[in-house]
């Protein structure tokens, strides 16, 4: 399968930028010279590069991040949530994890100006490309870069509007600071907005895998996961439901995607770009800082040579316990070993290197080799969005109709579970039920399935649970507290930085902060 690496391109307004080659392996190739963005939007050539600085914008934002560890994945998607604890030395991430955040949280700032800093990379990348001539691109290679720059404008925006909920709507490129008293959207203008721009690509968008760029699977997946989320807080549209399932059936009837025969593969260097990933972010490294902290941030005690540096957060006890005793995702996902001392196949197949202390257990998705030289500069592709994640969110789309079958159940959730199940009598399958009880068994099931791939805080709110899922934490151990006694009920989205309230008078704090 053919995986594309991004380099590191700046291109913000008209800022100075690197060209890279653009044949075969344009993701590949280092910058050789530099031009202004009028000077290179003048090809096939010029805009296909420029369209790799959109791809580039997303890589350490959307994603887990790279060594400064502010990626919105890991600290809305995973530390905000109930999948990890964390250590009481962790500065303002620690805030986060505690919901203990305010307005002058820099994590939460950095997370904010770092997104609209790849919107507006993205948004020029849809203009300036967009406005090219017959004469400089041909209309069909010119579409078919908007419409991917489309794909990548609304993760960003998906980010954005998951967290903060009342944000400002940008549709274009800023090139002045003239230009940045905007006012805020309401929440359902802009899903409006994610809806027609996915809409548009997956129209031009070819049907393939993709290897890290944008495809019509991939469009249509994260359509899917847009529809979904709207049936639940703060829009609550359940007759979403039903375009849920009509997307997520043209992907799964597409053949282009499927599951791998071994879940422990799905995240391994060698098939990083499956036919399970609908669409996987492209990370390389060590030392390129092209790198992402997948296997660090999540990785097991002693998980780097020099000893500087293992696992940044605790494993959540309940998660831990949600397994069963033989689910080979329990094995994958939780280290309970020190990497150093122990290989990947020893710490997952061999209990008797279990020795870490149950209170310094450790997520363990990704699997660095042993020893190895990468701290927060791992190699790992991050997946967005996996096969395994439209079945399951193909289950919860007929479940919430009220139409969901034990057919329905066997070819998504009982697939997942045959793929875990490390004995005969392991693992049940899931049978089907009342409405509730299947959504609480589908939730635990996306829980355990798609644990650190940043998904859970947005899972928790869409089923109406996040408070109480919150407030279950009883940890125990060296980590820095239990938020449930912190929450309230407005910590459901994050605050708007300070900093951009002080420079836009036309922002409003979200409520309670």
């Amino acid at each position: 399968m053919k995986k594309y690496k991004l380099v590191h391109l700046s291109i913000i307004a008209s800022l100075v930028l690197s060209l890279a080659s653009c044949d075969d392996d344009i993701l590949n190739e280092e910058p050789t010279q530099f031009l202004t963005p009028d000077a290179l939007l003048v090809d096939k050539k010029g805009a296909e590069t420029y369209l790799i600085g959109a791809y580039d914008a997303v890589q350490h934002t959307v994603s887990s991040g790279g060594q400064g560890k502010e990626g919105w994945a890991v600290q809305w998607g995973t530390v905000a949530a109930d999948e990890v604890t964390s250590p009481p030395w962790a500065g303002d991430r620690k805030f986060i994890y505690l919901h203990q955040v305010t307005p002058s949280n820099s994590l939460i700032r950095k997370i904010w100006e770092d997104l609209f800093v790849s919107l507006n990379r993205i948004n020029s990348v849809i203009d300036r490309v967009g406005a090219m001539t017959e004469d400089q691109i041909n209309s069909e290679d010119k579409n078919k870069f908007v419409a991917e720059a489309k794909y990548l404008r609304t993760m960003v925006n998906f980010s954005l509007v998951s967290t903060w909920e009342n944000i400002p709507l940008m549709t274009s490129e800023t090139k002045d600071l003239d230009a940045l008293e905007v006012s805020q959207a309401t929440p359902e203008a802009v899903y409006d907005f994610m809806i027609k721009d996915l809409q548009e690509a997956a129209a031009i968008l070819p049907d393939e895998q993709g290897g890290g760029r944008a495809t019509k699977g991939a469009a249509l997946a994260l359509l899917g996961k847009l529809y979904l989320q709207m049936t639940g807080f703060p829009l609550n549209q359940t007759d979403k439901f039903a375009n849920t399932e009509t997307v997520l059936k043209q992907v799964m009837d597409s053949g282009t995607y499927d599951l791998l025969d071994n879940y422990k593969d799905v995240f391994d260097l060698n098939h990083e770009q499956s036919n399970e990933m609908v669409y996987a972010i492209s990370m390389d490294g060590p030392s390129l800082n092209e790198g992402g902290i997948l296997s660090t941030f999540y990785g097991p005690n002693g998980q780097v040579t020099n000893g500087g540096g293992w696992g940044t957060v605790y494993i959540n006890h309940s998660h831990e316990e949600s397994y069963d005793r033989e689910d080979a995702r329990l094995f994958n996902n939780v280290a309970k070993h020190q990497a150093n001392e122990s290989t990947p196949e020893e710490g997952a197949t061999d209990i008797t290197t279990h020795t870490v202390n149950k209170n310094n257990w450790r997520g363990w998705k990704w699997h660095a080799e042993k020893p190895n030289n990468y701290p927060n500069d791992t190699p790992f592709d991050n997946p967005y969005i996996r096969y395994a994640d439209v079945l399951l969110m193909y289950a919860e789309a007929r479940n919430g109709q009220g139409t969901l079958t034990q057919a329905d159940l066997d070819m998504t959730i009982n697939r997942l579970r045959a793929r875990a199940r490390m004995s005969e009598t392991a693992l049940p399958n899931m049978i089907l039920s009342n409405q509730a009880d299947n959504a609480s068994e589908l939730l635990s099931e996306r829980r355990k399935e798609l644990c650190f791939e940043g998904w859970r805080r947005n899972d928790l709110t869409r089923f109406g649970v996040y408070k109480e899922a919150i407030s279950g934490i009883t940890q125990g151990g060296p980590n820095a507290g239990d938020p449930g006694p912190e929450f309230q009920d407005y910590e459901i989205r994050w605050p708007i930085p300070q900093s951009e309230l002080d420079i836009n008078p036309n922002l409003i704090q979200n409520e309670g902060y």
